[in-house]
């Protein structure tokens, strides 16, 4: 076992992992070769942005009318939606996701 003997021989020159990682993540990575390490920090980093991108929300006033809406279509379109959900307006809330640029509304009732 090549691997074994190369990871055995570098001794302490070889990083810690981070506290609390599983163990099968630890073994596993230090048993991968450097160009393969490179691939799997660069697709971390990628899963990382996409993650973010992807809570990336936040809450907007019901009232708020989106860009691309004017304002009686968006209120209509809010009434409709308070209506399928049987909700009151004091008690539903609009919530916006950004992916890609892209914002989706989602109406919570409560």
């Amino acid at each position: 076992m090549w691997v074994q003997r190369l990871v055995s021989g570098m001794g302490s020159k070889l990083p810690k992992p981070p506290k609390g990682w599983p163990k099968y993540l630890k073994d596993d990575l230090t048993k991968q070769q450097p160009e393969t390490l490179r691939e799997i920090a660069q697709f971390a980093d990628e899963l990382a942005l996409a993650k973010l991108e992807a809570e990336d929300t936040d809450h907007r006033d019901p009232s708020e009318t989106p860009e691309d809406w004017d304002d009686e279509e968006w209120d209509d379109a809010l009434d409709d939606a308070y209506d399928e959900v049987e909700a009151p307006r004091q008690k539903g809330s609009v919530t916006v996701n950004v992916i890609d640029g892209r914002g989706y509304y989602y109406l919570k009732g409560s």
